[in-house]
């Protein structure tokens, strides 16, 4: 299991060179302490991320992190195995939707847009998607 265990932490280490995924990684944070360095040893109500700016996104990303560390030491290395193998199956389609977050096409999906425009702006979404990967796929294509 440990060599598992490590494969998969070498594995998810290339996939952040790829994509920023944090809320995909909140869990593992917390599964892989548990795993390498054993019981929490961080109050719940003092935790803090450093690296965050802002002490409500702070506390959220805190609070999942410190769950997922206290855990059973095994079951952490199991868990993280198993949700590093299911993100490597998402890893195509996150890679693609974080390409999407980053052309000024595509709208942000986390838009607020009035409910009676909310299917039109769907498929305006969809289109820009779309045509994004199109152009994408035509400018590989020509390079091959």
């Amino acid at each position: 299991m440990r060599a598992r265990f490590d494969q998969r932490q070498e594995l998810k280490n290339e996939y952040e060179l790829l994509i920023k995924f944090d809320e995909h990684t909140y869990e593992l944070f917390g599964l892989y302490q548990q795993a390498v360095i054993g019981d929490i040893n961080v109050p719940k109500m003092n935790y803090r991320d450093p690296n965050e700016m802002s002490y409500m996104w702070s506390w959220i990303k805190g609070n999942r992190k410190w769950h997922a560390w206290n855990k059973c030491k095994d079951d952490a290395m199991y868990l993280y195995v198993e949700k590093v193998n299911r993100l490597e199956k998402e890893l195509d389609e996150l890679i693609d939707d974080w390409k999407d977050e980053l052309d000024p096409r595509v709208p942000d999906k986390n838009a607020w847009v009035p409910e009676e425009e909310a299917e039109q702006f769907q498929k305006f979404m969809e289109q820009a998607k779309r045509e994004r990967r199109y152009n994408i796929a035509k400018i590989i294509s020509k390079i091959n």
